[in-house]
């Protein structure tokens, strides 16, 4: 490390006392980035960014410790908290997603998934992108500009018709019982570009989105049967109502977002890092990836949730965010690993 970088490193240390919980962790985030990866230029905007997933992730692990404090199941497992969370990879996840501008306090831009490693015994966290951070990806890497892109689910009630006037694809439709719609029977997404000629139409039966339905889904999100535990030991089994129609909703903007051409002029590291591997990543449920990859995986163990418990952070302040215990958290030490993108 040169002299220059020394002086940063050492203003850092002197400020850190006069610093937010926030500020703090974008410091770290940067440091262990710089440490492990190399040189790292984020600009004002996007150190924004990664505050703002402080505020987020302080949320989603507080929920997830409440959880896991009422679990029978989980209450021997370590406490879910900073001190046992993997910070290498967080600090990857946070700095990569932050370059692509997801921004966690807006709605369903990016969820914060927690599971535990049991080869560690310390809890990774996902980042995975929400619908309508899938949306503004998808927006701003697209080879087209895209004005708009509109997901719907069909239900019995509703009045639906595909239209093909003048070479562009359109769409009829009207709700004519807004109380009492009916069953889901498909959906469809629309992507209206600046040049109307792209405009294209995304249709999906209700039986072709239950299709995407991850085989490891679970019942919190999709409804049906989970298992019932008490002391310690499955007795059997429950039903649990779910939220299914928010699961097809999801699955059918994935599916639309993956029909936007992409512009190879656009493609970074940090998409490559967010997407790579992911050829179905917009048809599968951010919430239930994690637990596909977690079961491919022997030594790893995801955390149950209530559906609440996936962390949007919709417009929380900091100020709004009861203090971290203590108030000035010790992030674990890291380790420094090679790693080539």
């Amino acid at each position: 490390m040169n002299n220059s970088m020394v002086a940063v490193d050492n203003k850092i240390v002197e400020k850190n006392e006069n610093l937010t919980n926030s500020e703090r962790f974008t410091n770290m985030v940067l440091k262990e980035f710089k440490g492990n990866i190399g040189e790292l230029n984020l600009n004002e905007y996007q150190k924004q960014l990664v505050r703002n997933y402080f505020i987020g992730i302080d949320n989603a692990l507080k929920m997830a410790e409440t959880s896991r404090q009422f679990s029978k199941k989980k209450a021997n497992e370590p406490p879910i908290t900073w001190e046992n969370v993997n910070m290498n990879a967080l600090a990857r996840d946070v700095v990569q997603n932050a370059k692509l501008g997801l921004d966690m306090s807006i709605k369903n831009h990016l969820h914060v998934v927690p599971y535990k490693n049991n080869k560690t015994n310390k809890y990774d966290l996902a980042l995975m992108p929400g619908y309508e951070g899938l949306k503004y990806i998808a927006s701003n890497y697209s080879l087209y500009r895209i004005l708009d892109i509109r997901v719907e689910l069909v239900r019995e009630t509703d009045v639906f018709q595909p239209t093909y006037k003048n070479n562009v694809e359109g769409y009829e439709f009207r709700i004519t019982n807004p109380f009492s719609r009916g069953n889901v029977i498909g959906g469809f997404g629309y992507i209206r570009y600046e040049n109307e000629i792209h405009n294209q139409l995304v249709l999906m039966s209700v039986d072709e989105l239950l299709k995407r339905k991850p085989s490891t889904a679970s019942a919190e999100f999709w409804g049906g049967e989970k298992d019932k535990w008490e002391d310690g030991k499955r007795v059997g089994t429950e039903k649990v109502e779910g939220w299914t129609d928010e699961m097809l909703y999801k699955t059918m903007v994935r599916a639309t977002c993956k029909k936007v051409p992409v512009d190879p002029k656009k493609i970074n590291d940090s998409y490559i890092y967010v997407m790579e591997g992911k050829d179905d990543y917009y048809i599968s449920i951010d919430e239930e990836k994690a637990k596909e990859e977690i079961s491919q995986n022997a030594n790893t163990e995801e955390i149950d949730f209530l559906p609440a418990d996936v962390i949007e952070a919709s417009q929380v302040n900091e100020s709004q965010v009861p203090p971290a215990q203590p108030d000035n958290i010790e992030y674990p030490e890291v380790k420094k690993v090679e790693r080539n993108f």
